[in-house]
């Protein structure tokens, strides 16, 4: 009898101390809650002082992965009664309209391949990013005289925000040798640091020999949940328990324990980093290239992220060895996100960056629709206030960002897939069925 009494307030102790426990979970979870809701109606730039910097503005209106595939498929362009009909002369009317520099996606996949697709399922982006295409795109800026923004994804065809990749070297046989016969889940942060090295080096050194020049070096594309394999939801000896955190993690740690992925990520991606970087470094020392002013950045999105959380994966990445000459950012104005108003998010996130981590943001992507958004960007459709989803309101918001950017600490931005008709109505050309485009407001208007 007296065991079961015993046993019996054993039980109603742990049910309290339980109690306890999902009361604070739930008032934690509340505080949360109701400190991000009320961020979004508090804004002020009162005190607010960007950093400061000589670079020059970075209008980074450029050819997209997708352009060179789209002449292929016969697509053609006009501005003002003049006929483009191939990469060079749509590059060449960036450069008209203001452009200071050309991009190029670069993943991990060396060469074009018969199928879109990747271990026999579809990939969209098997045929987009590989190293040759990349390259012709570098060749270009060259014969153009124009600085290029390589991305360098460290991701076998593509990664963002969503989609995580390894790499895979099997096409670039003396890097594939330093995994040692292992798989790339199989390898320490040691091991794939050596190989992460080596192919920023040889990249570089292929970059370098077209003739072109390299400002800026962004590694990673969206990098918030991941970079070269150590990434949530992929297997990795790195940090074993990664494999098996749910897709939904993503929506919430960076709002309510952004401290877990500065444990279990952050602090593994600098150092990935880092090693891309010293291999980058070390192709320009061997070519007898100054690189004094050379750049480095990573880029990420913003619309699961607040302003706070922004800022600290910038700062870890620096307390890690990678500080970023500059912050780079999504900016989708009408894409879901946890601000009702995204404009305030955006204004908010820049100034945390610069004021928390002493660096300048530079939109690594941007665009804005001119109607409405269907098929798979049916939930972007997002009305931002003071700006129509239509053309008119697409070239305002666009002018508007880039001016409030300058004053703010904002030091370039990019128009995403400017001339990509599958981007729906995001783009600055209007298609009819012969497939060709037509020039929006947004790129008939002057934005310098």
């Amino acid at each position: 009898m007296k065991q079961a009494i015993s046993s019996f307030v054993g039980r109603i102790k742990r049910w309290k101390r339980s109690k306890k426990i999902v009361t604070a979970i739930i008032v934690l979870v509340s505080i949360i809650a109701v400190k991000i809701l009320s961020a979004q109606f508090l804004y002020s730039e009162i005190g607010y002082k960007p950093v400061d910097t000589e670079e020059e503005f970075r209008m980074a209106l450029s050819v997209s992965p997708f352009t060179a595939t789209g002449f292929d498929k016969g697509y053609t362009y006009e501005y003002e009664g003049k006929q483009i009909t191939n990469i060079e002369q749509l590059e060449k009317l960036y450069m008209e309209k203001g452009a200071t520099e050309m991009y190029v996606r670069i993943a991990t996949k060396r060469h074009v391949t018969d199928k879109d697709e990747t271990d026999g399922v579809v990939d969209t982006n098997a045929n987009v990013h590989t190293l040759d295409q990349g390259i012709e795109l570098c060749k270009l800026a060259a014969k153009l005289n124009i600085p290029i923004n390589p991305e360098v994804m460290c991701a076998y065809t593509y990664m963002d925000m969503e989609t995580q990749q390894a790499p895979r070297f099997e096409e670039y046989p003396e890097i594939y040798a330093l995994q040692n016969g292992k798989d790339w889940s199989e390898l320490s942060l040691d091991e794939i640091n050596t190989v992460l090295h080596a192919y920023g080096k040889f990249l570089a050194t292929e970059i370098l020999n077209t003739g072109c020049t390299v400002d800026n070096w962004n590694l990673g594309n969206e990098a918030n949940f991941g970079f070269a394999g150590v990434s949530l939801g992929l297997k990795t000896a790195v940090n074993p328990k990664l494999e098996n955190v749910p897709d939904f993690a993503r929506y919430l740690l960076p709002l309510f324990n952004p401290r877990w992925l500065e444990k279990n990520i952050w602090q593994y991606n600098a150092k990935e980093f880092v090693a891309v970087k010293s291999g980058i470094l070390e192709a320009y020392e061997e070519q007898g290239i100054d690189s004094t002013n050379v750049k480095f950045s990573t880029h990420i999105a913003t619309v699961v992220m607040t302003p706070n959380s922004s800022a600290r994966y910038f700062n870890c990445m620096a307390k890690n060895g990678y500080a970023v000459d500059t912050a780079g950012i999504s900016y989708y104005p009408s894409a879901p996100s946890m601000y009702k108003d995204s404009t305030i998010l955006f204004k908010k996130t820049v100034m945390a960056i610069n004021k928390k981590c002493g660096v300048p943001v530079f939109i690594g992507e941007f665009s804005y629709p001119s109607g409405e958004m269907s098929g798979a960007f049916a939930g972007w459709n997002k009305a931002t206030k003071g700006y129509a989803n239509s053309e008119e309101g697409q070239a305002a918001i666009y002018k508007d960002v880039v001016e409030w950017g300058k004053t703010h600490g904002v030091i370039g931005i990019r128009y995403w897939a400017a001339d990509y008709e599958d981007w729906g109505t995001m783009p600055m050309f209007n298609f009819d069925e012969n497939k060709h485009g037509t020039p929006k407001e947004s790129l008939l208007i002057d934005i310098k």
